[in-house]
């Protein structure tokens, strides 16, 4: 390397140890949510995919 080369370029900035606290999504958000998951378990059985039990319960909440 010469003189004017920076080490720095390889270095990675350190990850926080704990992740941020969720926070609790609004009813809209929500909403999108329960018909995204409804979405993804309905294209999962037409590809003949397994869907996570996450997802599926999501899917089975109300709008």
């Amino acid at each position: 390397m010469s003189a004017g080369t920076s080490e720095h370029r390889f270095v990675q900035t350190p990850r926080s140890a704990s992740p941020a606290p969720a926070k609790k999504a609004s009813p809209a958000e929500h909403r999108v949510q329960v018909a995204a998951a409804r979405l993804r378990v309905t294209l999962d059985e037409r590809l003949g995919r397994e869907t996570p039990a996450k997802t599926k319960a999501l899917a089975k909440e109300p709008i």
